[in-house]
C-alpha cells in the first residue's frame, strides 16, 4: 500500500527534491570532446596533464655524445694510410762454430752461451724495430755465409722470424772450420746477390780456426766486392777471458772440451815461449774484428748487455725513409674520449658544450 502510494505520487510530481534532479539530468546536454571543461569535474588532475603536454618539446640530441659515438663507430673501418718514417733492413748472420759455445754471458742469474746471449739480445730488440723494417736471418760456418731466411717485414712476420729465431743453433753447422773473414765477405755477397738493399749484422767472436799467421797480410776482399757497396756492423760477442771451448756431436749434445793438441796452434816466433799459443781456449778478438771491419767499410761495436743490439739495429745512420700503410684507426677513437671527456667532465660553471647544447633545445611555442 506504501508502495504504490510513494509511485503515484512520483507521477503526479509531487516528490519535489527528487523531481529537481530528474529535471536537472533531463536538461543536461552532452559536453562537446573539444571543451576542455568537460575534464574539469572528474578528472581535474587530468587536465592539468594534457595543459602541460599542449606546450612540451621534444627532446634535442646531445650532440658531444653523438659525435664521439659516430668517431666510435668509424674507428675500426679507417683505412690505413702510407706514411714517411724511418725503417731499417738488415740480415743478421750469426757465428754458428763452437767457440760460440762458450758460457762468458748470464741471463736470470745463469751461465749461457755466447749464441744464447746473442740470439736473446736480438730477439729483444727485434720488437723495437718501427712496422716497414725488415729482417733477415743468416748463418756462418766454415768460410761461407747461408741466409736462411731473406729479409722479411717485421710486424706482419714477427711471430715467423722468431719461430725461425728459435731453430737456430750449432746443429746446422756444415764444418768445424771458422773462417771469419772471408764468411764477412760471403755475408756481403749474400746481401749484394739479393738486391735487397739489406744492411749486415755479423754477430762473432773473431775467433779464426785455423789461426790467421800474423806475419802474413790480412785476406784481401774478394775481387767482385767494393768497399762501401755493403753496410754493416760486426758485433764482438764474450768476454776478454780465454775459457775452454765445449766440443758438441752432431745433435748438439756437449761431449767435453778441445784440448790443446787437438787444434791448429798459431805459429810462434822464436821468441815467444813454448805453450803461448792457445787456441784451444777462446776469447773475443776484438782487434781482429775492428781491423776486418775497418777492411769491409763497417761499423764495430761489441755485445755487453741486450741493449747493445738495440742501439745497434736502431741506428740513425741506417734509417731508410720510406712510406708505409700506417693504421690510424686510435685518432677518431682518441677524439671520442676527448669529446667524451668534457661532455661528463668539469671544466667550469658554464662549459661551451652547455650553451651549445642549450641553443639547440630552445623553441618557442607559437
Amino acid at each position: 500500500m506504501k508502495v504504490s502510494n510513494f509511485f503515484a505520487r512520483l507521477r503526479s510530481g509531487s516528490v519535489p527534491r527528487l523531481r529537481g534532479e530528474v529535471e536537472k539530468r533531463e536538461n543536461k546536454t552532452p559536453h562537446s570532446v573539444d571543451d576542455p571543461s568537460a575534464f574539469s569535474s572528474p578528472f581535474p588532475r587530468l587536465r592539468g596533464k594534457v595543459r602541460k603536454g599542449e606546450n612540451k618539446t621534444p627532446r634535442s640530441v646531445d650532440v658531444p655524445i653523438a659525435f664521439a659515438l659516430l668517431l666510435l663507430i668509424i674507428a675500426p673501418f679507417s683505412p690505413p694510410l702510407d706514411l714517411p718514417r724511418d725503417t731499417y733492413d738488415y740480415i743478421v748472420v750469426f757465428d754458428l762454430t763452437q767457440s760460440m759455445n762458450v758460457q762468458d754471458y748470464e741471463l736470470d742469474g745463469e751461465a749461457v752461451s755466447r749464441l744464447a746471449f746473442a740470439k736473446h739480445a736480438v730477439r729483444s730488440a727485434l720488437q723495437d724495430l718501427p712496422c716497414g723494417s725488415r729482417i733477415g736471418w743468416g748463418a756462418f760456418a766454415e768460410y761461407r755465409t747461408v741466409v736462411l731466411l731473406a729479409p722479411v717485414e717485421v710486424c706482419s712476420s714477427y711471430n715467423d722470424l722468431l719461430a725461425a729465431l728459435d731453430r737456430i743453433d750449432g746443429r746446422m753447422r756444415w764444418k768445424e772450420a771458422s773462417e771469419i773473414t772471408k764468411g764477412v765477405f760471403w755475408s756481403m755477397r749474400a746481401a749484394r746477390d739479393l738486391g735487397a738493399s739489406a744492411n749486415i749484422i755479423f754477430l762473432s767472436d773473431g775467433q779464426e780456426a785455423p789461426p790467421l799467421d800474423s806475419t802474413r797480410e790480412a785476406v784481401a776482399l774478394f775481387d767482385d766486392l767494393t768497399v762501401g757497396e755493403i753496410e754493416g756492423w760486426l758485433v764482438g760477442v764474450g768476454s776478454d777471458t780465454p775459457r775452454p771451448i765445449p766440443r758438441t756431436d752432431g745433435e748438439g749434445n756437449p761431449i767435453g772440451y778441445w784440448h790443446a793438441d787437438q787444434v791448429i796452434q798459431r805459429a810462434t816466433s822464436p821468441d815467444e815461449p813454448a805453450g803461448s799459443s792457445t787456441e784451444h781456449l777462446s776469447a773475443l778478438h776484438e782487434r781482429h774484428l775492428q781491423s776486418l771491419a775497418r777492411q769491409v767499410g763497417f761499423q764495430y761495436r761489441r755485445l755487453s748487455d741486450l741493449d747493445s743490439i738495440k742501439e745497434t739495429l736502431r741506428d740513425s745512420r741506417f734509417a731508410k725513409r720510406t712510406r708505409v700503410p700506417t693504421d690510424i684507426a686510435w685518432i677518431p677513437g682518441a677524439l671520442a674520449l676527448i669529446l667524451l671527456a668534457f661532455r661528463f667532465g668539469r671544466f667550469g660553471d658554464a662549459p661551451a658544450w652547455a650553451a651549445w647544447g642549450h641553443s639547440s633545445k630552445t623553441r618557442s611555442v607559437p
